[in-house]
């Protein structure tokens, strides 16, 4: 019996994802969704889903995986839409850059029974340079010889933080635990703070 993994937002880490778990095909039911519907028939005719949704209760509704590969200004909006579609049981995974808030939002927004868990990925060193950006920056090698840190609160069950270690290795990254406040203090070191930096330089010039 196959499982269900709906992947929302097919840019470069999510149709990454995708890809990836290609080779799982006969186990995994790849089902996606992204704003741009275009993107969405590239990501299939590429290969990186099984098929296509255009609404997001369709999208995860029969999932037991649901990961969103989305900025982090969109991750509550989802949550709140989705949240009464979700399946008992059902794992929720994003990879956005910021770890407490989505962990609040989803403690706030999912019904009993459905559980939240953080990726924060690094990829192959291989692709660091690539100045390409969206789905055309998609590899299934993206993960290899990279590191997920995942990050959950101290209340998700055992069950979703092994589906996102087992997703991890599928992925061909190796699996690395992390706190959430940790996560979120790395992050704004290496992304958010170099971005504020970046505005206030320009806003001074």
């Amino acid at each position: 019996m196959s499982i269900q993994i709906t992947i929302i937002g097919l840019g470069q880490i999510g149709a990454s994802m995708g890809l990836a778990l290609e080779k799982n095909k006969d186990e995994i039911k790849r089902v996606g969704l992204d704003r741009l519907v275009n993107v969405a028939k590239q990501a299939k005719k590429m290969g990186a889903v099984d098929d296509v949704k255009v609404n997001l209760s369709a999208a995860v509704r029969k999932a037991d995986i649901v990961i969103l590969a989305m900025p982090s200004d969109q991750v509550k909006e989802t949550l709140e839409v989705i949240a009464d579609d979700l399946q008992e049981d059902t794992v929720i995974m994003d990879t956005s850059p910021i770890r407490q808030a989505v962990t609040d939002w989803a403690q706030n927004l999912l019904p009993v029974g459905r559980s939240y868990v953080g990726l924060t990925p690094i990829i192959n060193p291989e692709h660091l340079e690539d100045s390409t950006s969206g789905i055309d920056a998609a590899h299934a090698d993206m993960f290899e010889r990279g590191i997920m840190a995942i990050a959950a609160g101290r209340s998700t069950p055992e069950h979703a933080i092994k589906a996102a270690a087992s997703l991890t290795q599928l992925l061909g990254a190796s699996p690395f635990f992390a706190d959430i406040a940790e996560v979120d203090g790395v992050m704004a070191a290496i992304q958010v703070l170099p971005q504020l930096s970046a505005a206030a330089l320009l806003d001074a010039t």
